[in-house]
C-alpha cells in the first residue's frame, strides 16, 4: 500500500517533469525562431521559418518507484492452532535466494521419533523372518487348497470338475470380449466377442453332458449304498453328496485361492519393495499398506519443518526469530525483483503517449548517471487519484542485459520517460506552419518568389512545437508560419 508521503513525492515528481517540458519547449521554440525572418508580401507582414533536418522524440514524464515484480508470502505447512519452536533461521534481509532453499527449520524432534516408529512397523512386516513366515504360509496354503479340490472332485468327478472350470474361464473370455466391443465395435472386435460366446456355449453344453453322466454313471458307481432290510436282504441305493457340504468345500476353495494370491502379492512387495495394486485386498496387504501410508505420512511431517523458497528472489521481510514459537502465519517475504519493475505515474494529459509495448528510459534518483531502458507492459484502463489530481498509472519493466543492474532496494524513486515516437535526421516545421486542410490532411504555405504557395505534405510526428515532415517539403524551404501585421 502506498503511503501518503510517497504519493506526494511522485506528485511534485510529476509537477516538476512537466515544469521541465515547458522550459525545454520555450528553449527549442527560441531555437525554430532565430533563424526565422520577416517577409513583406502585399500589404502584409509575414513571419518565416525554414524547414530544416532535426530529430524529434515524442514523450511522457512521469515518476516510478521500484517494486516487486512477484512477492510471495511464506509461512510454515502445519496445522491450525499448532505452535512449533524455531531452531534456525538460515537468510536476512537482503538475502538473495533459489527455489528450494531451506529458509528455516522448526524443532524436528517430535517428528523424528514418528518417522523411526513407523520406519520400525514397516521394517517387522518386510523382515527377513517376515517374509519367511509368509512363504510357509503360501506353501501351506498351496496344500490345503488341493486338499479341497481333491475333496471336490471326489464328490462332484473329475468331469464335472473341469468342465465348471472350463464354463468359469470362457465366461471371464466373454466378458472381456463385450467390454473391447462396446469400447470399440470394429469387425475384428465383434469376430472376437462371437468366439468367445460360441466357446461358452460349447463349455456348457460340455458341462451339461457331465453333469447327465455324473447323475446315470458316476453317482451309481461311487455312492451306491447297501443295507439288509427285515428280511436279510440286501438293499443297494444311491446316497449323493450333501450340497451343504459341497457349497463348504467351494467356499474354502475361494478362500484360499484369494489367500494365495494375497500372500504372493505380499511377498513380491516384501522383497521387491514396489507398490502395491490398487486392486490387492486382505488385511495382510491393508496392514502393508498402512505400514507404508505412516511412513510416507512422517515423511512429509518431518520435511514441513523446513521452510522451503518457493521461488528464486530476495528476503524483503522477516517476521520472526530463533526460539520464538511459530504456527503458520507469515514468517518471511520473498520479492522477485527480476525484471526490475516500477510503478509509473503521468499526467492525464499524457494519456495517448503512454501505451503498453511503449518503450522507456528511466534514470533513478540514486543513479543519476545512469539510464536504463525498458518498456511499458500494462497501462491502467482508467485514471488513477494521486492528490486531488488524476494520473496515468503504468507498470514498468527493465531491460538489464546491456547496462547490468545496480541492485537498488524496493522503493527506488526514478523518473519514468515513455517514448511515444521517434524520428532522427528528419524535417522539420514549426507547427504554427502547418494549417490542417482536411481531417489527418495538411499543408503549407511555402515562399516562391517573394510570394507564399500552399503545398500537401504529409506530416509524421508532431508534438505542440513542431513536426515531422515525410514528404512535400525540402530542407531549406522557407515557409509561413504566420502574419504578423497588415499593412496600411
Amino acid at each position: 500500500m502506498k503511503t501518503e508521503e510517497q504519493s506526494t513525492r511522485k506528485y511534485w515528481i510529476i509537477a516538476a517533469a512537466s515544469v521541465l517540458v515547458i522550459v525545454g519547449a520555450f528553449a527549442v521554440y527560441q531555437w525554430w525562431y532565430l533563424p526565422s525572418r520577416v517577409v513583406e508580401s502585399e500589404g502584409s507582414t509575414l513571419q518565416t521559418a525554414v524547414a530544416r533536418r532535426g530529430d524529434i522524440v515524442l514523450y511522457a514524464a512521469g515518476a516510478g518507484e521500484l517494486i516487486p515484480s512477484a512477492e510471495v508470502e511464506v509461512s510454515f505447512d502445519i496445522s491450525d492452532n499448532v505452535q512449533e519452536e524455531l531452531v534456525e533461521l538460515l537468510v536476512e534481509v537482503g538475502d538473495v535466494v533459489e527455489q528450494g532453499d531451506i529458509l528455516a527449520r522448526l524443532d524436528d524432534s517430535d517428528r523424528q521419533e514418528k518417522l523411526l516408529l513407523a520406519q520400525r512397523q514397516l521394517r517387522e512386516l518386510t523382515s527377513p523372518s517376515a517374509i519367511a513366515e509368509l512363504e510357509i504360509e503360501l506353501a501351506k496354503t498351496k496344500i490345503d487348497l488341493q486338499d479341497e479340490i481333491n475333496d471336490l472332485v471326489r464328490l462332484i468327478s473329475l468331469y464335472v470338475y473341469n468342465a465348471e472350470k472350463n464354463v468359469d474361464a470362457y465366461s471371464v473370455e466373454v466378458s472381456q470380449a463385450q467390454a473391447a466391443y462396446d469400447e470399440d465395435p470394429s469387425e475384428e472386435n465383434q469376430q472376437l466377442l462371437t468366439e468367445a460366446q460360441q466357446n461358452l456355449r460349447s463349455a456348457e453344453s460340455n458341462l451339461a453332458a457331465q453333469r447327465n453322466y455324473y447323475e446315470q454313471v458316476y453317482l451309481p458307481e461311487y455312492f451306491t449304498r447297501s443295507y439288509r432290510d427285515k428280511n436279510g436282504d440286501k438293499v443297494y441305493y444311491i446316497d449323493p453328496p450333501d450340497e451343504a457340504e459341497i457349497d463348504s468345500i467351494r467356499a474354502k476353495i475361494d478362500l484360499a485361492e484369494a489367500t494365495i494370491v494375497e500372500l504372493q502379492v505380499l511377498l513380491d512387495a516384501a522383497k521387491s519393495g514396489n507398490d502395491l495394486p490398487e486392486q490387492a485386498t486382505g488385511s495382510q496387504v491393508s496392514a502393508i499398506r498402512q505400514a507404508r501410508q505412516a511412513v510416507e505420512d512422517a515423511l512429509e511431517d518431518l520435511e514441513a519443518t523446513n521452510l522451503i523458497a518457493p521461488i528464486t528472489g530476495t528476503i524483503t521481510k522477516i517476521n520472526v526469530d530463533v526460539s520464538e514459537k511459530v504456527g503458520n502465519d507469515v514468517v518471511m517475504v520473498i520479492s522477485d525483483l527480476t525484471p526490475p519493475t516500477l510503478d509509473a505515474y503521468f499526467d492525464e494529459s499524457d494519456w495517448k503517449n503512454v501505451q503498453e509495448g511503449f518503450p522507456v528510459e528511466v534514470i533513478f534518483d540514486a543513479l543519476p548517471d545512469n539510464v536504463y531502458e525498458g518498456q511499458v507492459v500494462h497501462v491502467d484502463p482508467g485514471l488513477v487519484k494521486q492528490n486531488n489530481s488524476s494520473v496515468v498509472y503504468a507498470l514498468v519493466e527493465l531491460d538489464i542485459s546491456v547496462t547490468g543492474w545496480g541492485d537498488l532496494p524496493v522503493g527506488s524513486a526514478a523518473g519514468v520517460d515513455v517514448i511515444g515516437g521517434r524520428a532522427k535526421n528528419a524535417i522539420l516545421v514549426p507547427i504554427e506552419a502547418l494549417r490542417e486542410i482536411s481531417d489527418g490532411e495538411y499543408a503549407v504555405f511555402v515562399m516562391e518568389g517573394g510570394e507564399p504557395h500552399m503545398k500537401l505534405v504529409e506530416v509524421g510526428l508532431k508534438d505542440f512545437i513542431y513536426a515531422e515532415i515525410l514528404s512535400g517539403l525540402r530542407q531549406g524551404d522557407v515557409l509561413t508560419t504566420g502574419q504578423v501585421e497588415t499593412a496600411q
